[in-house]
């Protein structure tokens, strides 16, 4: 696999799996958007004998929604950055290193004449 391709394929699934998590985020900003009382009812409409097992507060319901709202906005503002400047950070990071990067970094630890345990293993 060429190293493009490989690129490409990352982008790909990572976009992928961003757009998944802004589509949960939504469906589950949607769901804390529905307070307590419009599900009971809801339930009351259908005659349902239905009993949350979790009882929120006013003040839990709200650190809830600021919490998605939180998660929401900082998947997007990630999504944004990885967009302009992923290929700068793959091309930092993911990229193999070369011969000649690796004997001037040989060269520079021999100059610091470390003991044999504190030298990097290249």
């Amino acid at each position: 696999m060429s190293y493009e391709t490989y690129v490409h394929t990352l982008n790909t699934t990572l976009q992928a799996f961003a757009q998944q998590v802004e589509h949960f985020t939504g469906v589950a900003l949607q769901a804390v958007v529905l307070s307590y009382s419009e599900l009971i009812n809801f339930a009351a409409d259908w005659h349902w004998q239905w009993q949350s097992p979790v009882e929120f507060t006013a003040l839990q319901a709200t650190l809830l929604k600021v919490l998605l709202i939180l998660l929401l906005g900082t998947g997007v503002l990630i999504a944004w950055a990885w967009g302009v400047y992923g290929r700068v950070i793959t091309e930092k990071f993911v990229r193999p290193s070369t011969l000649k990067e690796i004997e001037e970094l040989k060269l520079s630890v021999a100059k610091l004449k470390l003991p044999k345990e504190h030298s990097p293993r290249i």
